[in-house]
């Protein structure tokens, strides 16, 4: 995954993030070292030669924590194993850390703060547990001195230990009050959003399908008075207005199935192959899915989303951008279900996207989840529109 693909994958722009952090992290500890070498602020207390090939090897960790962070996101098999992995290897490279600048005197024992708020912020309780536990046992590894005395050394450990789970504990703390904030706006812009629909389709059922009624009332009328004066025109204006009520019905029925709630039998894996097989027979537009399965773990929220930014990108496919044919895959990609559709038609400018109703619809469906939106489109390369929605 190259870096301008993060936008696209919340889970590994998280991860990245954090792994930024710690690189400057590593930049600042690499100057101290060589400013303390170099004799600044008193003697060096420095075992330069140790700590250089500590240094690598904290580079080199931090390395591959990047690049499975860029991994995680687009594929679940960079877990939990592979990130416990990287934490012991972060605590025991911070003892070694330690142990060459200085023991219970090097001031590099606050990077553990970094360490253990960074792994544990988002950790459920035993492993924020196990997570304390080991930098504990890092902070002894690093500082222990056979000529320390134990009781202030002890209580000099104790009491950092202390206050290092204390500020943990208040990040995370911190952070789950503002996750329960952006749930609660979440819950806000979904209901903004559903009354945002509901208006789109009142608006579009009073301007098009109401329309479309009042005019075929208005000419099976005509068509009633001038039966017996001009009988052979009457067939035509049959024939016309069947057309357009059956385009009618169908729009209708468009719009109801994809705002109806479906039947708990019903998985939505199986909703969504039966209509867009549907759509197919009635605009000769192929439609292929592939991964359908996966949305049926969604929620309901999510899960309605995902129809609804089916039907619209299909639709939008089979009536303006004369696809020749479409493609609809749903995978997996760490703690968000991507949803991707893309068409084989005649795209258009990406710069050009202003306030479509369509598209603004969809954007604010993904986004009201807590997820994302994009297109990809150029002229004559055909379009493709990637959700990536909240699995929980």
């Amino acid at each position: 995954m190259r870096l301008s693909e993060l936008a696209g994958s919340p889970e590994a722009r998280s991860l990245w993030r954090v792994s930024k952090i710690y690189w400057l992290c590593l930049a600042i500890i690499g100057t101290w070292v060589l400013l303390r070498f170099a004799g600044v602020d008193g003697p060096a207390r420095v075992q330069a030669g140790w700590f250089l090939g500590v240094w690598v090897l904290a580079t080199v960790n931090l390395g591959l924590r990047s690049l499975a962070s860029l991994q995680r996101g687009r594929d679940p098999r960079y877990g939990s194993r592979i990130g416990w992995i990287f934490t012991l290897a972060d605590l025991l490279l911070v003892a070694a850390g330690l142990r060459l600048t200085g023991g219970l005197h090097s001031p590099l024992w606050i990077v553990l703060f970094v360490v253990v708020v960074a792994e544990t912020i988002l950790a459920p309780s035993v492993e924020a547990r196990l997570i304390y536990g080991g930098a504990g046992l890092a902070l002894i590894l690093g500082t222990w001195s056979p000529s320390l005395a134990p009781v202030p050394y002890l209580f000099d450990i104790g009491t950092r230990l202390f206050f290092l789970v204390v500020v943990s504990l208040i990040t995370q703390r911190l952070r789950q009050n503002a996750a329960d904030k952006e749930a609660e706006l979440a819950n806000l812009r979904a209901e903004l959003a559903a009354a945002g629909e509901r208006s789109r389709l009142s608006r579009d059922i009073h301007d098009g399908v109401g329309n479309a009624l009042a005019a075929a009332v208005l000419r099976l009328e005509v068509a009633a008075r001038v039966t017996a004066k001009q009988p052979e025109t009457v067939a035509s204006v049959l024939t016309e207005e069947a057309q357009a009520l059956r385009e009618a019905m169908t729009a209708v029925r468009d719009w109801t199935f994809f705002t109806r709630p479906w039947s708990t039998d019903d998985r939505v894996s199986e909703v969504l192959l039966r209509e867009t097989a549907r759509l197919t027979q009635r605009t000769d537009l192929p439609v292929t899915v592939e991964g359908a399965p996966v949305l049926d773990d969604l929620p309901e929220a999510a899960r309605v989303a995902a129809l609804r930014i089916t039907q619209e990108a299909l639709t939008n496919a089979a009536k303006y951008a004369q696809a020749t044919r479409a493609e609809v895959v749903v995978r997996r990609e760490g703690r968000f279900v991507c949803l991707s559709i893309a068409d084989k038609g005649c795209g258009f400018e990406a710069a050009s996207l202003g306030g479509g109703i369509g598209m603004s619809s969809m954007r604010e469906r993904a986004e009201s989840l807590g997820g994302t939106l994009r297109v990809e489109t150029a002229p004559g390369c055909g379009t493709t529109i990637i959700a990536h929605l909240p699995a929980a």
